[in-house]
């Protein structure tokens, strides 16, 4: 676990003393890895549902790598894309509507054409 974690960026740490919290910046968001919640850069939670943070933490710990759907089908669910299987499409679309600032015009996560997606971390 630690080793997978150490190529995912932007890890922080916060220890109040009751437990670890792990969070993976995100655009402008954050996620929690322990609670699995996505928090908006407001400090609210913004709901995702289990596939959609899997989806996530699947592209943070692979930054500026395109994933094959079928590589992200296989690390999130554990089985093989089918040639007219959209649904990473359509949790893509979601997740950018929920984490770009402009979903139409995406930096987060970029579609490599031909290939899949790559999460891009953000500089600012």
């Amino acid at each position: 676990m630690r080793r997978a974690q150490s190529h995912a960026p932007a890890v922080a740490d916060d220890r109040a003393g009751t437990g670890e919290t792990e969070y993976l910046q995100f655009g402008h968001c954050r996620l929690a890895l322990a609670s699995h919640q996505l928090i908006g850069p407001d400090g609210r939670e913004i709901p995702v549902t289990s596939m959609e943070f899997d989806l996530l933490r699947i592209l943070a710990e692979h930054p500026g790598k395109a994933l094959s759907r079928d590589r992200i089908l296989s690390l999130t669910r554990n089985r093989e894309w089918e040639p007219f299987d959209r649904s990473i499409d359509i949790r893509i679309a979601r997740l950018r509507r929920k984490i770009e600032q402009d979903p139409d015009d995406p930096r987060v996560i970029r579609t490599v054409r031909n290939v899949g997606y790559m999460y891009v971390p953000t500089t600012d």
